[in-house]
């Protein structure tokens, strides 16, 4: 297929679909071409595809704000995703409230009871003779996860995925009463949640939000519900296709296994190659506060700006090979959890589960193999990008 960047006429779009199958070659050529690219798609952006410079746009939030969405284009929606699209100083007392439950420390209290269950996945899986690992253990885990660290029965955590994912439907079209149910509905459910939690005395995430406080107040019911759909999607499909993504590199890159097997401690580093090649986070968008200059170009108030990070993270500047799957690397500064003051707060966790889902399955099915004929479909989104699926098959 003929890469797009390759016509004088074409212009950076992040959501054509014809860019899926050429999507690193794209970026790639145009990122040599013009490392900061404008483009009249969407309203108008600049797509900034170098590493410096999106470390340069995510860390200066004083010209670069967050106030007026990080997607492009900006859904017609009144819920404000907290702390993601709050500028500092007033995201810091959001995020103060979901930090302590998402160190390492915290984070490891919940090995147990998702090693336990995706072993228990995994088992099946292989006594089947092989599966669909995207459904079976990459859109199974982080709804577990998201339950288990919310306090809440690991089966209705898909329930509560769908209406998140629900709400933002409803909301980019415009169906106010739609949404409004579906928030109530939410809602509803959340209170029964709250309640039984809070006369059990039990500290979790949701039991944090809703005793929480910013600036001597405590949080309003809309704050406590956009701060826990923003967990929901960050926790959700970024961690769904980074878990598909490191299954497909496993199965695919010459001797791995081989390698993980003998060298556990290699897991580690082969995760954070498969999140700097295969990011599952594409882009975040910002707004300029005020006039300045980015790597050259002359910006005015108001004009958006999208940093791609899966381009940044192929940046031939800063990684040697910067296509090629290399584990360990001596230095692997990606930007996958995003860089600065919004640097995913839930990193720890996606890393745990990618980590426990890399441990079993070397340990259960170590010679899994894909379905013969199967060629990965991409699926893109503004926000993320992954595969449909991964057939596999164990012997």
């Amino acid at each position: 297929m003929t890469v797009p960047a390759a016509d004088p006429a074409w212009q950076f779009d992040h959501l054509d679909p014809t860019l899926a199958p050429v999507f690193h070659e794209t970026l790639s050529r145009t990122r040599t071409a013009c490392p900061v690219t404008h483009t009249d798609r969407h309203g108008g952006y600049w797509a900034v595809l170098d590493h410096a410079t999106v470390q340069e746009v995510a860390f200066d939030t004083g010209v670069f704000t967050s106030v007026d969405g990080d997607v492009i284009p900006t859904p017609g929606r009144d819920l404000v995703l907290i702390p993601i699209e709050l500028d500092p100083p007033h995201q810091a007392g959001y995020r103060r409230i979901l930090q302590r439950h998402f160190t390492r420390p915290a984070i490891a209290r919940y090995e147990p009871v998702l090693r336990e269950l995706t072993a228990k996945r995994l088992t099946a899986l292989a006594a089947e003779g092989g599966g669909d690992l995207v459904p079976a253990i990459g859109q199974y885990l982080p709804p577990v996860a998201l339950a288990e660290i919310l306090g809440l029965p690991h089966e209705d955590g898909p329930k509560y995925i769908r209406w998140t994912n629900d709400i933002f439907l409803t909301m980019a079209a415009g169906d106010e009463a739609g949404r409004r149910r579906v928030v109530d509905a939410f809602s509803a459910q959340l209170s029964v949640e709250i309640d039984r939690q809070l006369v059990a005395g039990t500290d979790t995430v949701l039991t944090s939000i809703v005793r929480g406080e910013v600036d001597g107040r405590a949080l309003t019911a809309d704050e406590r519900i956009s701060m826990l759909i923003l967990l929901m999607l960050g926790g959700h499909e970024t961690t769904v296709h980074g878990i598909s993504s490191m299954l497909h590199l496993m199965a695919t890159v010459e001797g791995l296994r081989e390698r993980l097997i003998a060298q556990p401690d290699l897991i580690g580093p082969m995760i954070q190659e498969v999140l700097r090649l295969e990011s599952p986070a594409v882009s975040i968008a910002r707004t300029a506060s005020r006039d300045t200059e980015l790597a050259g170009h002359r910006l005015s108030a108001g004009e958006r700006v999208l940093m791609v990070l899966g381009s940044a993270n192929r940046d031939g500047e800063v990684f040697e090979r910067p296509d090629e799957f290399v584990c360990p690397r001596d230095r692997n500064p990606h930007v996958a959890f995003g860089y600065g003051v919004h640097r995913c707060v839930g990193e720890p966790l996606a890393l745990l589960e990618m980590r426990l889902v890399a441990e079993e399955v070397l340990r259960i099915m170590p010679d899994y193999r894909l379905a013969d004929g199967f060629e990965p479909t991409w699926l893109e989104s503004q926000l993320v990008r992954g595969m449909a699926s991964l057939p596999v098959v164990v012997d």
